[in-house]
């Protein structure tokens, strides 16, 4: 009993894990996702033949994916590795398990039920693993829950900390030269050595080109809104790394970052960047306004570069980076509405029946119908129109009917009927017995009416078009509280058959809309409602936290620098998700620095530096 009582008291009560130093090894894995995992580009041929995937996408049966595939694939391996480093060094007392558990409850909560939608998930294959293009599956999702808590509990002193900061220069940089390039028209991946970069030797791809020209950045984060929530959160690291830079070398590096940063926040035309980054300002503005003013030199200095950034790109792109700017007066933008629904073309209904459809508009009414293999033109009033045929195209004589072409391919048992133009497109499916539209992903449906916000139906166009998604998923949330839709099964729950909402926004009707460009409503939709309020809780947490310590506090150290940087990134990037949605590109850098912002706060209030 006597030396059972001796081995207990060998074991330290408390253990001082701030003068630890464990080896960069083991904060390789991190560091990786930190800083390489959103540059990773590179194609992975993908087979969509048989999947529910393909029929709720674009019907593509073979697909090229170079932004998201492997991300997701090495988020999810570097975690694992991470959270089997942390065991090991958790039971050997190198590092410890903080008591955070306001974070850590509702963290767990939320991983909770992204298993949950999981399990109930319409399509389990795509919960598990992602819907193509996005790859945030259930796997995905907890990893940004365990990415979190492994950073939380990895960095216990400035040393640590400054390895995470050196990671984020290094994306910065390569992230900001790649940017500068695409902008002036010199795209890396147009180049013979970007495509070997990232072109496995077994595919052989003609003409490859992604679908963003020049005067515009999209990196190696896939999409110009996704580059504006990146600089949302890298451009307070910059500026922190700046100011707790304690070399002339590590000045210069955090100096160019800052520029590039600013350079990619304006240059990637993303208005949801430009709301976060402005918004974000405001409160660092605030937090910042002692450093401002002992560091008046660097923030004179970020301010002129940040307007010569400005005034160069509105002038290399003939005035429209003020344009873009302008469609913020959303009162504005409103009125304009209202005035083209007033004399626009609105679709009313799209009805089918046995032999007949039609095609009804405020404008006119176009029938159809198909009669011993024959198909008629019936007006309104079912009087048949004269027709003008040119080869497979069926125009009209009547000029009230000027707008509508029709054309009957040879190989299809159908019509394609465009309206204005080749603006609004219905194909119509004849069956032997019914008539159907074809719909994405080649499915044979039928029109439905979508439940929505009606008093939005006139703005559906709004904010590029986002009003007409958000209208259309906020019902669904009703019926989606616990269980959620599963994890991005957005796509395959969203109304993609509501042609005639689709058409009044201005698409065709086989638009596949894959994402709600809205990350609550993405959260909400896919892992359920109480999943959003459980890391809205956690988030809020955070930043009520935040915004008492870094008030207050006097700014002395690198951590405190960092700290506030974290404060305002997650801020930002929140304001950014009210109108971009969460990706793997740019996601697990989020919650690395919520996992950093959450730690520093800890470890400042655990050294009495919280008054």
């Amino acid at each position: 009993m006597k030396d059972k009582i001796e081995k207990k008291t060998k074991q330290p009560l408390s253990i001082n894990y701030e003068n630890k130093r464990l080896s960069i090894l083991y904060f390789a894995p991190l560091l990786i996702i930190a800083g390489f995992v959103p540059l990773i580009t590179y194609a992975k041929y993908l087979d969509l033949q048989g999947t529910t995937q393909s029929l709720f996408w674009t019907g593509q049966q073979q697909y090229l994916d170079f932004f998201s595939y492997w991300k997701s694939r090495w988020l999810i391996v570097l975690t694992a590795i991470t959270c089997v480093f942390y065991i090991v060094l958790y039971k050997q007392n190198k590092l410890p398990f903080k008591n955070v558990k306001q974070y850590y409850i509702p963290l767990g909560i939320y991983a909770i039920f992204v298993l949950i939608s999981t399990l109930f998930a319409v399509d389990t294959t795509t919960a598990l693993w992602g819907f193509v293009d996005m790859y945030q599956g259930m796997f995905v999702l907890m990893s940004y829950v365990f990415i979190t808590f492994l950073t939380i509990n990895f960095i216990n002193n400035e040393s640590d900390l400054s390895l995470f900061v050196r990671a984020f220069l290094f994306l910065m940089l390569v992230e900001g030269f790649i940017g500068i390039g695409q902008y002036f028209g010199f795209d890396i991946y147009q180049t013979d050595i970007g495509k070997s970069l990232i072109m496995p030797g077994n595919l052989l791809v003609e003409n490859l080109s992604f679908s963003f020209g020049p005067k515009t950045i999209y990196g190696t984060l896939f999409n110009t809104n996704y580059v504006g929530s990146f600089a949302t959160l890298m451009l307070p690291m910059s500026i922190a790394a700046l100011l707790g830079a304690k070399s002339m070398k590590q000045r210069i590096c955090a100096v160019l970052a800052s520029v590039l940063m600013i350079f990619i926040w304006i240059g990637c035309n993303s208005r949801a960047g430009y709301i976060g980054v402005a918004i974000s300002s405001i409160l660092g503005l605030w937090l910042f306004r002692k450093a401002i003013k002992r560091y008046w030199k660097i923030s004179v200095s970020l301010l002129a570069a940040s307007a010569v950034i400005f005034v160069g790109f509105n002038f290399i792109s003939d005035g429209e980076l003020l344009s873009r700017i302008k469609t913020f007066n959303l009162i504005e933008q409103i009125e304009n509405m209202k005035e083209y629904n007033e004399n626009a073309l609105k679709f009313e209904s799209i009805e089918l029946g046995k032999n007949t459809f039609s095609v009804k508009t405020n404008k006119e009414t176009l029938n159809f119908k198909v009669e011993q293999e024959k198909l008629y033109f019936l007006d309104k009033e079912f009087n048949e129109l004269e027709i003008v045929t040119k080869g497979n195209e069926i125009t009209f004589k009547d000029p009230n009917y000027s707008r509508y072409k029709i054309f009957m391919p040879e190989d299809y048992p159908g019509v394609t009927v465009t309206i204005g133009g080749s603006l609004y497109k219905i194909n119509f499916y004849i069956g032997e017995n019914n008539i159907k539209i074809l719909g994405t992903g080649g499915r044979i449906t039928t029109p439905v009416v979508a439940e929505r916000i009606e008093s939005w139906d006139d703005y559906d166009g709004l904010l590029s078009d986002r009003v007409y998604i958000w209208s259309r998923t906020i019902p669904l949330l009703k019926d989606n509280f616990i269980k959620g839709v599963g994890a991005d099964n957005f796509p395959i729950a969203f109304p993609q058959d509501d042609f005639v909402g689709k058409l009044n926004t201005g698409w065709d009707a086989n638009m596949v809309v894959d994402k709600p460009h809205n990350m609550y409503l993405q959260i909400g939709l896919n892992t359920g409602v109480i999943s959003l309020l459980s890391l809205l809780a956690a988030w809020s947490i955070y930043l009520i936290t935040s915004l008492k310590i870094y008030n207050k506090i006097h700014y002395d150290s690198l951590e405190k620098y960092v700290g506030v940087a974290c404060f305002i990134s997650i801020f930002g990037y929140l304001v950014a998700g009210f109108f971009n949605d969460q990706v793997v590109s740019v996601a697990p850098l989020f919650w690395i620095i919520l996992g950093m912002g959450i730690c520093i706060n800890f470890n400042l209030n655990k050294k009495g530096e919280i008054n």
